[in-house]
């Protein structure tokens, strides 16, 4: 008797584990299955609108209105100003002159700065990336180009 009893003790305790296991996983409460999720209830057939233009043009565009907008103005089509008592007449940035400027060269511009024609240079206010963002934003947005697309490799 005492071994059956010993038998049918471990059957229960392993079928009280298995039970324990089983209530766990159908819970989710096992581990890696604690992630959050974020639901819209959105009607079915409904696709999520991939991002607009303007809305990867957002860095770019207030890099330009915080450091470059003074000088050549929101439009980018500068002009002639005074500042700091100095007259200084920035290029129109939609023209057809700075249109056929690569981007590498821009960047050397806002990087390195036109001291002769009195623009600062950038290169200790802003960072390689943020000056290519602003770079992005005139050609896109105030020159109206086309947004660049990843090169492909040769095959």
């Amino acid at each position: 008797k005492f071994k059956q009893f010993k038998f049918s003790m471990n059957y229960g305790k392993l079928l009280v584990a298995l039970s324990i296991a089983l209530f766990g996983f159908a819970c989710g409460s096992g581990a890696g299955t604690n992630t959050a999720t974020n639901q819209q209830n959105v009607p079915a057939g409904t696709a999520t609108p991939a991002p607009t233009p303007e809305d990867t043009l957002a860095i770019g565009r207030k890099l330009f209105k915080q450091n470059c907008a003074t000088c050549h103005k929101e439009d980018g089509t500068g002009g002639k100003i005074t500042i700091e008592g100095k007259t200084i007449n920035p290029d129109d940035l939609t023209s057809d002159k700075i249109k056929k400027f690569d981007d590498d060269k821009i960047t050397g511009y806002i990087f390195n700065g036109v001291e002769d024609e009195g623009m600062p240079a950038f290169k200790g206010k802003l960072s390689e990336a943020q000056i290519r963002e602003i770079v992005r934003f005139v050609r896109v947005d105030l020159q109206k180009m086309p947004e660049p697309t990843a090169k492909q490799s040769p095959r």
